[in-house]
């Protein structure tokens, strides 16, 4: 069994591997792959795999794919709202279940479909229709939409599989204009809906007080109003899970009712005479398991955790010996076939990885003598046993987790779980006793917070690594089952080498006279970075993409980590435009920066930051960067931005921000041939009247690259820009279609670009 679920889940490993999903038929075969299973033992473990491969094919929902014509159009759409909102301070984010759906007169094919809609609304009032959402109304929307797409980059958030886990088939805004209009109140949803209605509670009674969202977090599982610091506070210390229903959680609830119903049953005779108290605790513990379950709207890692919890119960139930290693294979294979598409989460890996670690370090060694020794232990054990999941997935490790969670669980699961359950239950009681609680709950979580700040406050708290290879991988897995095995085991001080490479992993550079560059994919901005064997530039930071979060946080700094990047050596802003530089303050938060270059000093109030001028040039490496533009004076606004001229061996890259036709003229009056690059990134995105001939002639290059949006409201690159390009011969090429571009200009490398989005496709990446 247990060899089984592992071929099971390989299996279902291999299909997400794929780049496009096989026709459906082959799950044909599945009844004979299990008749194979049971009949020829020597066929088991293949059969096994293949039985995963064929039921996650099964399952696997297609690809949502919004017809192309569909997109950038208003639509009329008619369903309900299947989700709880998301209020921000100007705008409300909730999913919404399509019953008819009209392009003009036609009927749109989007009956059935789950959409993600923003309404955006300036005055952001409760008393607008937008702060009346509820969960199950039945309303009538215009709406403009778009198919599902996220930025791909490496060591990026894969926003695409998140979607297609979701069930989300596209995404989009609400037109202002026919005024939405709700049709019917409560029609579908009911449990959402009374979520809903909990957090409201919570809402109204701690009105202003910061830790709200938090105990509406771990009551119902609803974590929108959670805001960027508080996500910081909690990453920072390791503690992250305890916001999201999951094991911890689940088992927690599952505890206190098993314990409370044992112990009342077995103080009543003829009860324990009719049914043993073990029997009526663990039947009593599934219940309030599968209520908390419910409470949390079912989120994939409470279902997970329920699904764990089910197998142990009903082996308490059927009076079976539970053997761990068994429970946890079972565990297993019924979540993989409840969801197949389970492991595309990353916090699928973290649960089962952090509930085997605690199997394997507690069985046959746990001695209630030493409880407090031996839950430090525990928490160390499944810090050490997670290491490798988190570099793998995070490129990071907060050094402090094992102490902020031996603080953090025991003081959430006493005191603020409880009372915000209970105040959850009171409110169907009393009004007043709710309040109570509530205070109460909120109180205790003021003081976790305090800890929680004061540890995340400590310098070199986050331990970061660059992404380790899958060899250094597998090495650590043996490794780390070797560090945790009883004392006295013959080879186990075999661990610690077998970690090494996986703790200080190999980091892939340039060679000398050689560098890499890549125009990472931001949406309707800018950002660049430029390796050399031994330095890091960073050219730009992309834009803002919302109210907490900018390209800084969410694409460079994963993308430099991943990298194996732990400085940057000079940060260049090439001009004031918010598109440019979105990400200069998560940047400098997160990675430290030794100089920064920018054209306007006095406009972006960046603390030592230095004006870029012509004539400036410094040699890394083997690898020249010059500064061709501003000069001294003459220039303003875009057409000021810094040019930056990159020399290798094997070849150039031109960077020439937003500058304009007067700033093109002159650079090639003052340089002309001295512009020559075989890649050129396009002035200002591809706008209208880019490039000059002139212009073009000096630089000669084999790529244009344009850093736009999937569909940006600006039309870039525009129509016109992008005929001048194709003139001079050179491949044309679009972050928007492609994702992250990366070239290596190396001695003896040929001139060839990797294109993320399609070099990493996975069969939900649009294409």
């Amino acid at each position: 069994m247990r060899l089984g679920a592992i071929g099971f889940l390989l299996g279902i490993l291999a299909l997400q591997a794929l780049p496009e999903l096989p026709a459906r038929a082959w799950a044909l075969a599945l009844p004979a792959v299990l008749l194979a299973l049971a009949l020829v033992p020597r066929l088991r473990w293949p059969a096994w795999g293949l039985a995963g491969f064929l039921w996650a094919l099964l399952l696997a929902p297609p690809p949502g794919v919004l017809p192309e014509e569909l997109e950038g159009v208003d639509l009329q759409v008619e369903g309900w709202i299947a989700s709880i909102p998301e209020r921000q301070p100007r705008s409300t984010r909730f999913e919404f279940v399509v019953d008819r759906a009209w392009d003009g007169e036609r009927p749109a094919p989007l009956a059935g479909q789950r959409l993600r809609l923003s309404w955006w609304d300036d005055a952001g009032s409760d008393a607008s229709p937008r702060g009346k959402l509820q969960v199950g109304d039945r309303w009538d929307f215009t709406v403009r939409l778009r198919s599902p797409r996220g930025l791909r980059n490496p060591g990026g958030f894969d926003y695409e599989r998140w979607l297609y886990a979701k069930g989300i088939v596209a995404t989009g805004s609400i037109r202002a204009r026919p005024p939405p209009r709700r049709l019917v109140e409560a029609e579908r949803y009911p449990l959402d809906r009374y979520r809903q209605h909990l957090a409201e509670r919570f809402e109204r009674h701690l009105s202003g007080h910061p830790q709200t969202p938090i105990l509406i977090a771990l009551t119902v599982g609803e974590r929108g109003g959670m805001t960027s610091w508080q996500w910081e506070v909690f990453n920072r210390t390791g503690t992250t899970h305890l916001m999201a229903i999951s094991g911890a959680h689940i088992g927690l609830v599952a505890g206190m009712v098993f314990a409370l119903v044992w112990t009342l049953w077995s103080w009543i005779p003829w009860l324990t005479l009719r049914w043993p108290a073990t029997r009526a605790a663990a039947l009593a513990a599934l219940l309030g398991a599968g209520g908390y379950t419910l409470l949390s709207g079912m989120s994939v890692p409470s279902r997970r955790a329920f699904l764990m919890l089910a197998v142990a119960m009903i082996a308490l139930w059927v009076q079976r010996a539970p053997v761990p290693s068994r429970i946890l294979a079972l565990a297993l294979l019924a979540v993989l076939l409840v969801d197949p598409g389970a492991p595309l989460q990353v916090g699928f890996w973290l649960s089962f990885g952090a509930v085997a670690a605690i199997l394997y370090t507690v069985v046959g060694r746990w001695r209630e003598r030493q409880g407090f020794r031996r839950t430090v232990g525990l928490q160390l054990s499944i810090s050490l046993a997670l290491l490798p999941l988190l570099l793998l997935f995070f490129q990071q490790f907060p050094l402090l987790s094992p102490l902020a969670n031996l603080i953090a669980i025991p003081w959430v699961g006493s005191t603020v779980l409880p009372l915000s359950l209970l105040a959850a239950l009171a409110g169907l009681v009393s009004d007043a006793l709710q309040g109570w609680l509530l205070d109460w709950a909120a109180l205790t979580m003021d003081g976790l917070w305090q800890v929680l700040r004061w540890l995340a406050r400590m310098p070199g708290l986050l331990w970061q690594r660059p992404e380790p290879p899958l060899w250094a991988l597998a090495l650590a897995l043996p490794g780390v089952a070797l560090l945790l095995a009883p004392r006295g085991l013959p080879g186990r001080w075999l661990g610690l080498p077998l970690c090494l490479p996986l703790l200080w992993p190999p980091v892939a550079a340039p060679a000398a006279g050689g560098f890499w560059f890549t125009l990472l994919e931001v949406g309707p901005g800018l950002a660049t970075v430029v390796r050399t064997q031994n330095h890091v530039l960073v050219y730009d930071t992309g834009p803002r993409l919302g109210a907490t979060l900018d390209a800084g946080r969410a694409v460079l700094v994963p993308f430099l980590r991943q990298q194996g990047v732990t400085e940057v050596d000079v940060l260049i802003v090439s001009h004031a435009d918010s598109q440019h530089t979105g990400g200069v303050r998560s940047l400098r938060e997160l990675l430290p920066v030794a100089r920064i270059l920018t054209s306007a000093p006095e406009q972006i109030f960046i603390d030592s930051a230095e004006a870029c001028r012509a004539g400036q040039h410094w040699q890394w490496d083997g690898v020249t960067f010059q500064m061709l533009h501003p000069p001294e004076s003459g220039f303003g606004g875009d057409n000021a931005s810094c040019v930056l001229k990159v020399t290798g061996q094997a070849g150039r890259v031109l960077l020439p921000g937003d500058i304009e036709t007067a700033a093109e003229l002159t650079l090639a009056a003052t340089y002309g041939s001295g512009l020559a690059a075989e890649v050129l990134v396009a002035p200002h995105h591809g706008h209208r009247n880019l490039s000059t001939a002139a212009f073009l002639n000096a630089v000669q290059p084999d790529y244009i690259l344009f850093s736009t949006g999937y569909r940006n409201r600006f039309g870039y690159p525009r129509p016109e820009t992008v005929a001048r390009y194709q003139t001079t011969g050179a491949t044309l090429l679009d972050t928007a279609r492609e994702g992250a571009i990366t070239f290596r200009l190396e001695p003896g490398a040929a001139l060839e670009p990797e294109r993320y989005r399609r070099e990493q496709r996975r069969y939900w990446t649009a294409p």
